[in-house]
């Protein structure tokens, strides 16, 4: 294929992450056969991880989201404190969503590029601008649709994604379940380097060594942590339950997020005030009253993860919302245990418990007992059917095979691409 062709991704965070790695594995293969760029509508650390890596990337800050998926979403209940919390990101969002829509448009009419494709739900003017501009759409769904409680605003999203998006790749059958976008639908599961991700020849690191801790000692760690969803607290809670029985383990939280927690006592005392919650703090607050600042650990951002994850001896993602979950699958991939929640996206990672541990969603006692099987026993068993799962189901160079036979189907090459 010419590289004549040009495909400009829409891409909604400048963290780093499961979607931005993601997005980053696709890349790889669709470079080589399109000219790319990728639009992000905020800076961070994965802009320059990309930049480095020979991507054409643009920040627009003036491009936009609207967030309405179980990992982020707002809430409409006035006696919830998360409802005043918030109040101001979302009037942001709201306010942002014309000017997005017509910033969009322009990016368009200055790019010219011949597909577009958005790499979050929450790009709703930016789909918006595509659909008007008669430009064909790929709408990829790295999250599940939040359905709220009157499911208004879920069903307003989900019309929007469905009838703008010429195709809508969903990671897992439960996620397209909730758009339900007819004959566009696709399953593309996220999916892992083999190469990068080569559990007999990857790198080590000395993660016990680097967080000065016995030889001994066995880890349980925990792929990106800082939003609620994701399950850090449970995690904590989990852990300390468990501790005693297993003196020598010790639990790392990985990813974005303050190494330290923030000291400042008027921002603490307006968080008071407003009854909004520091996570760090919080977490702090259970190691510091558990006497545990010599066995939790937050090393921060690691882009070669898969090195870490070689050396970890259980990957724990608790989720308290469904969620398709790539710690899972990198795990897999490096042959490491995982326990996970039994919600919708990461059962069906595990076959539902087949190849790792489920336990009950945000239920503490559940996941110290899975925590507490996984340190205890032999899971080879459970640890071969993940890898051979993802190295046959998640596997990138399968998948992003059929997701460039998408841009082929797009661009009239190959029509006889059967979608759900």
């Amino acid at each position: 294929m010419s590289k004549s062709v040009k495909i400009l991704f829409v891409h909604h965070t400048g963290a780093n992450g499961g979607a931005t790695m993601s997005l980053y594995y696709l890349l790889e293969y669709v470079r080589k056969e399109y000219e790319i760029v990728v639009y992000f509508i905020t800076d961070g650390p994965a802009v320059e991880f990309y930049k480095n890596a020979g991507i054409r990337c643009v920040v627009d800050r003036k491009l936009g989201k609207l967030p309405h998926c179980t990992i982020e979403n707002q809430s409409l209940n006035p006696f919830s404190a998360k409802f005043y919390h918030d109040i101001k990101p979302y009037l942001k969002h709201y306010f942002k969503l014309i000017p997005s829509y017509f910033r969009m448009k322009q990016i368009l009419a200055e790019e010219k590029p011949d597909i577009v494709h958005l790499n979050s739900s929450v790009l709703i003017s930016e789909g918006l601008a595509v659909k008007s501009s008669n430009i064909p759409l790929i709408w990829h769904m790295r999250d599940f649709l939040e359905y709220g409680t009157f499911k208004i605003r879920y069903s307003l999203l989900r019309n929007i994604i469905s009838n703008c998006a010429d195709i809508v790749i969903a990671l897992c059958q439960s996620e397209l379940d909730r758009i339900n976008p007819e004959n566009k639908g696709v399953i593309i599961p996220n999916f892992v380097n083999f190469d990068k991700f080569n559990y007999e020849s990857v790198a080590k690191v000395n993660l016990r060594e680097q967080l000065n801790v016995s030889k001994e000692s066995k880890i349980i760690a925990m792929l990106g942590w800082n939003t609620p969803a994701k399950g850090a607290l449970t995690l904590m809670s989990a852990f300390i339950e468990i501790k005693d029985k297993h003196p020598d383990s010790v639990l790392v939280f990985f990813g974005e997020g303050p190494r330290q927690p923030d000291a400042n006592k008027l921002k603490s005392l307006l968080r008071t005030l407003t009854g909004k919650k520091s996570l760090r703090i919080e977490l702090q607050k259970m190691i510091d009253d558990n006497a545990l600042s010599s066995r939790v650990f937050f090393p921060g951002v690691i882009f070669d993860i898969a090195s870490y994850i070689a050396e970890v001896d259980v990957i724990a993602a608790p989720f308290t919302e469904p969620h398709f979950a790539r710690p899972i699958l990198e795990a897999g991939a490096m042959k490491t245990i995982v326990v996970t929640s039994d919600i919708d996206g990461t059962r069906e990672m595990v076959l539902n418990g087949q190849a790792g541990y489920l336990a009950r969603q945000g239920n503490v006692s559940s996941l110290a007992h899975q925590l507490d099987i996984a340190l205890s026993v032999d899971n080879k068993d459970k640890i071969e059917l993940m890898y051979q799962t993802t190295l046959n189901t998640y596997n990138s160079c399968i998948n992003a095979k059929d997701t460039i036979s998408l841009y082929y189907y797009l661009l009239n090459i190959n029509k006889n691409l059967k979608l759900k």
